[in-house]
């Protein structure tokens, strides 16, 4: 079957406008977590650290069930996260007062 009407030319101006559109409307510009405004700081650091050991121990478990080169990706990514929580446990530490000794 012929058209009597050919398809109109695709303009990817008005594409990635309409796309841009969408992304405005349905994605949040602030993010998708709110922090509580009440939250100190410590508990943040705590938090913080628990959801980086979350985020570790996933790419950990995912790391284990892929081949090359792919698993190399995710245990790099896990190395940081470990070096970042790391960080984050010696700063909660150095927020407890030490002992002095007299």
């Amino acid at each position: 079957m012929n058209k009597v009407l050919p398809d109109p030319p695709i303009d990817p101006t008005k594409d990635r406008a309409a796309f841009n559109r969408a992304i405005d409307h349905y994605l949040p510009t602030q993010g998708f977590h709110a922090v509580n405004e009440d939250l100190s700081f410590e508990d943040a650091l705590l938090y913080t650290a628990s959801l980086l050991d979350s985020a570790s121990a996933t790419a950990l478990d995912c790391g284990e069930l892929l081949e090359k080169p792919e698993r190399a990706k995710i245990l790099a990514v896990w190395h940081l996260l470990e070096i970042a929580k790391t960080t984050v446990d010696r700063s909660i530490e150095c927020l407890r007062p030490t002992k002095t000794t007299a």
